[in-house]
């Protein structure tokens, strides 16, 4: 998956597959995560946000979204 850098103190990108509902997050220290069932209009919230790690805390982490750790 292809992710595109995004400013943040501890996320460094994110990638996002429409067809698969799949997005992913890269980690500034290297860790992967991708998560699945994940709308676009989440994804476009994520770019959004000036929170972006809180973002991912409250609203992917705290919402029930399929986890896989990648790296």
């Amino acid at each position: 998956m292809k992710r595109r850098p995004i400013r943040s103190t501890s996320l460094k990108a994110v990638g996002y597959e429409a067809d698969t509902l799949a997005l992913e997050i890269e980690y500034r220290n290297g860790r992967v995560v991708r998560y699945t069932g994940v709308s676009e209009a989440v994804y476009q919230a994520l770019l959004t946000v000036p929170g972006k790690a809180l973002f991912v805390d409250q609203v992917l982490e705290g919402s029930g979204y399929q986890r896989e750790q990648v790296r």
